[in-house]
Parts: structure tokens; sequence; C-alpha cells
């Protein structure tokens, strides 16, 4: 069976929650799948702000917890307020710096390895996780 596009997981989603699909909302999506890093909403509203059609403020916002729900991006954290999203894409954890923000990505198949022996362990059957370890970056850490 033919996998779903992104495209296609995000109007099957607005037909499930009875929300209509909108341009606005496909140009934002398009948007958001283009960044090829951790994003700001802001940054989406500068790019908006910037395209042929006009796209206010509230409609991206509100387009961002749409495509958050649909499972297409994810929330990393906040940095002076501001949410950090990435896009969903392979199983991946971040080193966060919280001193200028940076956020590494990694994995590690003994580290997962790990983990589900501890679940196994435990009777516990784990469906998803997320690691996010907080300290210095190299350059922060001098």
């Amino acid at each position: 069976m033919k996998k779903k596009s992104t495209h296609e997981q995000f109007v099957a989603y607005l037909r499930s929650e009875g929300k209509n699909i909108t341009p606005e909302r496909m140009l934002i999506l398009d948007e958001v799948l283009a960044q090829k890093a951790h994003f700001k909403i802001d940054d989406i509203i500068d790019k908006m702000s910037c395209a042929e059609k006009k796209i206010s403020r509230a409609t991206v916002y509100r387009s961002i917890k749409t495509i958050e729900n649909a499972g297409l991006i994810k929330y990393i954290r906040s940095i002076n307020d501001e949410k950090i999203y990435e896009v969903v894409k392979k199983h991946h954890d971040h080193m966060i710096c919280e001193s200028c923000g940076k956020i590494i990505e990694f994995h590690d198949n003994d580290l997962e390895t790990l983990q589900d022996a501890i679940c196994e362990s435990h009777g516990f059957v784990p469906q998803r996780h997320t690691m996010k370890i907080f300290g210095l970056c190299e350059k922060c850490k001098s």
C-alpha cells in the first residue's frame, strides 16, 4: 500500500476534523515543510509576509496549531517565550543549550536498545518517547 504524502495526510486530518481545506493552510504547510531546521512561528510569519498573497499572523498561528495537531510538526521547547518546532521525521533526540538555545539532534541505537530493555523489564509497552538533555554546548561551556 502506498504511503500518503504529507499533503494527503494533512487533507485527511482536516476532513476528519471537519475543517476547511483552504489555500492559506496549504501555503503555510508548504512553508513549514520547506524548513530545513528547527523553526519559530515568526520564521513562518516572516516568509508569509513576503509572499505574493498576504496571510495574517492569526491565520499562521492557527494553522501551525492545526499542523501540529495533525502530527506533521512537533513542539521542541520554548526559548524566551517563543515555541521552537520541527517537522516530524525519523526518530531522534535533542541536546539543548541553556545558554544560547542551540538544539543538537542525535540518535544512538545503544540508548534506544537500553530504553527498550528497561521498558521490558517493567512490563511496560512504550508507544513513543522524547529525550531532551539540557546543558551547555561546546561554544558556551568555555
